[in-house]
């Protein structure tokens, strides 16, 4: 197949789609239109300044990247940069229309938007469009208070169900989107987890200290505070805590780490490359995830858990919805409701507290979990039965 990804973020920026793109250019020809890299530090790297629309192949991909606007640091960059990604994709979608493209697939982290140039390639060449829905808009905007204006939710709510109508084919990342969207659209919708490659490396518990990390975004999504001060709690207990991220609560973190003297206790770095990060984590006696109270996070599946999910460690969630919920059913550790500190203290005791024999449990549990759902070779094949499906269907 020749199969058209549509995705703001691609390589080298650190994201879901690089795997699934990875793996598909085996058995099919991958173009992708994305953005020049400027995702998280703001900085697009010099090679990708020397065309306007910046062409290159690799194998069995051919990639065209846009003229772009960098993130910035304010809600007003970065809305610039969405609508100049609208625009621009727009022009530059039209860059494949002698390449026979069979499908189009959508990588729709926020946001959402970014579908448009897609769905107007799919109305005008008649090419099916298979949308991966990744964060749900605008109720995400509304929890992390980037927007207040009732009429403006109103309107991006009724654009972002367009863009559901006119996709072919809808893909969510867990079981509570599917219900959501379900009412918006009656085409049909599959769950598709996220997918993850394998990390189980079965470790004993480490002596001494033990040793808890997190890894990824520092943002508004993340409840930082909660999170810092039920550590606070805990100072006098035998653990330390690792924090591989970045994001726009970064600063506030490690001014308030210094601020309460937990510098002992709560050990910041900047992200790391995977292979760099994935000794950290097999190193590590659990992760820990931290979201805030909100619809849209608690309806949402954080990829976050199905790369924790993938090394067997037994993992710490103050969250409400999917991934509470995901960690209690399989019993893959401890859970508690979001934004609850005196429960986050009691959870994060309790894993410290775990006996040899229930983490080696734990760790059986998750190999089984992964391989049903996440593990990435099956996901890919479940992806590519249903390309298939749909091409024939058309």
């Amino acid at each position: 197949m020749n199969i058209l990804i549509l995705s703001q973020r691609f390589w080298p920026e650190n994201f879901r789609i690089n795997l699934v793109v990875e793996k598909l250019k085996k058995n099919n020809k991958i173009f992708v239109l994305t953005e020049k890299p400027n995702y998280p530090n703001n900085n697009i790297p010099k090679k990708f300044k020397s065309q306007f629309f910046y062409k290159e192949k690799n194998k069995n991909i051919e990639i065209i990247r846009i003229p772009t606007v960098r993130r910035g640091t304010s809600n007003f960059t970065l809305i610039f940069n969405y609508f100049n990604f609208i625009l621009m994709s727009t022009i530059g979608i039209f860059f494949f229309k002698k390449k026979k493209i069979d499908i189009i697939f959508v990588y729709a982290t926020s946001p959402i938007f970014q579908a448009i140039a897609g769905i107007i390639f799919s109305k005008i060449y008649k090419i099916p469009l298979v949308l991966w829905v990744q964060d749900l808009w605008p109720d995400v905007l509304k929890d992390l208070k980037v927007i207040k204006s009732k009429f403006l939710l109103y309107l991006i709510s009724k654009t972002v169900n367009q863009i559901y109508k006119y996709s072919d084919f809808i893909l969510v990342q867990s079981n509570s989107y599917k219900k959501i969207i379900s009412k918006i659209v009656k085409k049909k919708i599959r769950v598709f987890h996220n997918p993850e490659v394998s990390n189980f490396k079965y470790k004993k518990k480490n002596r001494g200290n033990l040793i808890i990390t997190y890894t990824g975004n520092l943002g508004k999504a993340q409840s930082i505070d909660c999170f810092l001060k039920s550590i606070s709690k805990l100072s006098d207990k035998k653990f330390i805590v690792k924090v591989y991220g970045d994001g726009s609560e970064k600063n506030n973190m490690i001014k308030y780490i210094k601020k309460k003297k937990l510098n002992q206790k709560i050990f910041y770095s900047k992200p790391l490359s995977f292979n760099k990060l994935k000794k950290k984590i097999n190193n590590s006696d659990a992760l820990i995830l931290f979201l805030k109270k909100g619809k849209a996070l608690s309806n949402t599946l954080p990829a976050k858990i199905q790369t924790y999910l993938s090394f067997g460690k037994p993992i710490i969630v103050s969250s409400d919805g999917e991934a509470k919920k995901f960690v209690k059913k399989y019993g893959l550790g401890y859970s508690c409701p979001a934004e609850n500190i005196d429960r986050f203290v009691s959870i994060i005791s309790k894993t410290l507290n775990l006996p040899e024999r229930k983490r080696k449990i734990i760790f059986l549990k998750s190999k089984k979990i992964f391989e049903d759902k996440v593990e990435i070779n099956s996901w890919i094949k479940n992806l590519e039965q249903l390309f298939a499906q749909i091409l024939i269907a058309k």
